[in-house]
């Protein structure tokens, strides 16, 4: 329900992006050490060391959550983490799908591939550009020149797993080469192509790119990570970055997802998603229905 106790036109929602972690059996490097994505995060020593799917639930109660996409923020052991968010589910079907982490340039990601698309609920293996979280930080040239990485991504959909591609605005053209030349492969990319220039030139260079991404019909994105991408954010001042995403990709190319417990920082699930229903509301019925559950669903739901 919105904050007036009304069902929002956005539920049920599968919300499409939630971190669930524990620092004390599989540790994310990043809570670990609690500088390292500073210059992303800002001061981030208020996140929990454990957020479980309890701790999601008490959270989000009333707010019309059917559904959640996790996906691995960074875990030591990500086939390890995969099965203790499997096993959180307890059979109440809440967790829609899996988003487990790898590196299509190691030589390990065959075999990850081969771990990770037998447990149930996996739909999905993330890759990170963005230098601050990428394996081992900034590598000379582009992430693709390595012929492995190609390789690699051809065996997600070989085994009908989505791409998630965590990219900066910058490198969006990464995420459209890999959506023209593997055609099969399903790819997701996250934070609606992540802006870093937020001025109205940056405005336009991100819609450009967006455009040119959204041309291959194999790409969608999910809109989320809101205080991440601006910061202590404004509905007014989200709302045209938002409602380009959606007019370029269109309602069943786009959907919305929380970034829990991260997005505590700026927000929370509730005035988060009462921005989303304001910015959206002269969206059909339909369209809603598409950007609260539909899409994520489609595209991180059962196969």
């Amino acid at each position: 329900m919105g904050a007036t106790g009304k069902m929002s036109p956005l539920e049920p929602v599968v919300d499409s992006n939630v971190h669930l972690w524990d620092q004390r059996v599989n540790p994310v490097f990043w809570l670990t050490d609690r500088t390292a994505a500073k210059a992303l995060l800002g001061d981030y020593e208020s996140l929990p060391d454990t957020y479980l799917l309890e701790d999601y639930r008490a959270e989000t109660e009333g707010c019309g959550v059917r559904g959640i996409v996790w996906s691995d923020p960074g875990a030591a052991d990500p086939v390890a983490a995969a099965e203790w968010v499997r096993r959180q589910d307890d059979g109440s079907g809440q967790v829609t799908g899996l988003v487990t982490l790898g590196d299509p340039a190691s030589p390990d990601f065959a075999g990850l591939v081969e771990r990770v698309r037998r447990i149930p609920l996996v739909r999905s293996v993330r890759v990170r550009f963005v230098e601050a979280l990428a394996p081992g930080g900034a590598a000379d040239g582009s992430p693709l020149d390595d012929p492995r990485t190609m390789d690699n991504l051809a065996l997600l959909a070989r085994h009908n797993l989505v791409a998630t591609i965590e990219a900066e605005s910058g490198q969006l053209h990464l995420a459209a080469r890999i959506a023209r030349e593997l055609p099969d492969l399903r790819v997701v990319i996250d934070h609606f192509g992540w802006p870093t220039d937020l001025t109205d030139a940056g405005y336009q260079r991100h819609t450009e790119r967006l455009d040119a991404l959204a041309a291959e019909p194999n790409v969608a994105t999910r809109i989320d990570a809101l205080g991440t991408v601006f910061g202590d954010w404004t509905t007014d001042g989200v709302r045209r970055w938002l409602l380009a995403a959606v007019e370029i990709f269109g309602a069943g190319r786009c959907m919305l997802g929380s970034d829990l417990p991260i997005e505590r920082l700026r927000s929370g699930f509730r005035p988060l998603f009462d921005a989303y229903g304001e910015i959206f509301t002269h969206h059909s019925d339909a369209e809603r229905q598409m950007l609260g559950h539909g899409t994520a669903q489609r595209w991180y739901g059962a196969p």
